[in-house]
């Protein structure tokens, strides 16, 4: 093979790849539309983090400062960490609305989940009601998912069906693998607080949200894409 030749194949070797790591990272946010951001937007990309992740990185950042302050009550940094997420939430579902002009669902169940569990936390000095939110939030999603699918519904397909071409029989699996995670998370997240420390139990909170749902739907592209309708190709490629 010439040099030229060569140099040809490698070509459309790299186009080809170009175009699956494209593809791949479409189906991602479409299978989580929390993670998808609008290609050459960054203002609007920025937006989007800052009201979908701002009220945990605030979370995170206020009980790492409590905890360099060494506070006398171990469990002080992570009570006021508590009262700034509900302050949080509830300022990242207004600014969703005023900027996005988008009701986000992560900021709405922060708002209406976080902000009584936040204010149980500083009212009652009490670090469990912040620590339990998280397994109720999952367990509730989970149950919600499998609920749809007792009663013959399709609760996911209802969500992403106009994004995410799927075949009809793989949306029932999908949803329960869906929900499986959630109560996979529920279920860790009830180990870790009741038998690690404070500061593990924040670093697992911190990386189980953000990483959780990242790694997960990663995980789903082999099904997604062997169950994915195939569309005509309209503009001529391949």
């Amino acid at each position: 093979m010439s040099d030229e030749n060569l140099k040809d194949e490698i070509e459309k070797g790299d186009a080809i790849i170009d175009r699956a790591g494209a593809r791949a990272a479409e189906k991602l946010g479409e299978i989580n539309p929390e993670l998808a951001l609008q290609a050459g937007e960054p203002k609007q990309n920025t937006v989007k983090l800052a009201v979908d992740y701002g009220p945990l990185i605030a979370f995170g950042l206020t009980f790492l400062v409590c905890r360099f302050l060494k506070m006398t009550d171990k469990s002080e940094p992570l009570i006021i960490a508590s009262g700034v997420l509900g302050v949080a939430s509830l300022l990242a579902f207004v600014g969703g609305l005023l900027l996005e002009k988008r009701i986000a669902w992560i900021p709405l169940l922060s708002a209406l989940i976080a902000i009584p569990f936040s204010l149980l936390t500083v009212f009652f000095h009490d670090t469990v009601f912040v620590k339990i939110k998280m397994t109720i939030i999952d367990v509730l999603i989970g149950s919600i998912l499998v609920g749809g699918l007792l009663l013959k519904k399709q609760p996911l397909k209802a969500l992403l069906g106009e994004a995410l071409k799927l075949k009809e029989t793989a949306w029932p699996r999908l949803t329960l693998y869906y929900a499986l995670f959630y109560f996979a998370m529920a279920a860790i997240n009830e180990v870790v607080w009741r038998t690690q420390s404070d500061d593990v139990w924040v670093t697992w909170k911190m990386i189980s949200i953000i990483g959780g749902p990242v790694v997960f739907s990663i995980a789903l592209l082999p099904f997604l894409m062997k169950n994915m309708l195939v569309e005509p190709d309209t503009d001529g490629q391949a």
